[in-house]
């Protein structure tokens, strides 16, 4: 698929849906055409060797659930920082034709695919609109009703996140609109969502196995 730019928020806030509301009408006043796309749910399994070599990386495996629709993402990063990810995302959607196999060797050199297993859990309510803006880029802005779980204890943690992903435009274009989403109750994500799931789900008896 090529690279994935976008700014990850976690919403520091008792009234998410009230940050929600005030970051559309923000953009709206700020020239930027809005237009609802769907509201679903979706389940992310993310994988990863014992000993964590993807995430260690930077990167991530996730089989993503998606209504009838499973795709299988491997994403490696490229740069990040103060919220801002670039990621060289890779996809396969899985049906009868699919190879996996080929799929994950090319994608995962020096992985040892024979021992890799599920390692997080993310169930992600997401609520996403198209936000765009003539001579100005065209964006997805999500916001995610998130609950990582640990699927070897089962310890959950929630938080809600909003995400702003660059469809089509510049670096440039992407820090205008970010310019119009700062709000005190949004705080730049310094983490992927599977960095965040382990972090957040470990527990003290986890890690002494480790």
């Amino acid at each position: 698929m090529g690279a994935e730019l976008e700014q990850k928020y976690v919403v520091d806030s008792p009234r998410p849906w009230a940050v929600q509301t005030q970051l559309l009408s923000r953009l709206s006043r700020a020239g930027y055409q809005v237009t609802f796309l769907e509201e679903k749910p979706q389940r992310d399994t993310y994988f990863d060797t014992p000993e964590g070599d993807i995430l260690k990386g930077g990167g991530s495996l996730r089989l993503r659930e998606k209504g009838k629709k499973n795709l299988l993402c491997v994403k490696a990063m490229l740069r990040s920082g103060e919220g801002r990810f670039l990621r060289r995302e890779e996809e396969l959607v899985l049906g009868r034709e699919a190879e996996p196999m080929p799929f994950l060797r090319d994608n995962l050199p020096g992985v040892d695919l024979e021992r890799l297993l599920p390692t997080a859990v993310v169930v992600n309510r997401r609520r996403t609109y198209e936000v765009s803006r003539t001579g100005g880029g065209r964006f997805e802005l999500a916001f995610d009703d998130v609950t990582y779980r640990d699927p070897d204890t089962g310890r959950t943690q929630r938080e809600r996140q909003v995400e702003l992903e660059v469809l089509s435009g510049a670096q440039a274009d992407l820090e205008r609109a970010v310019s119009v989403l700062r709000l005190p109750e949004l705080r730049p994500a310094a983490e992927s969502k599977y960095q965040r799931a382990v972090r957040l789900t470990a527990g003290s008896e986890k890690q002494e196995r480790k």
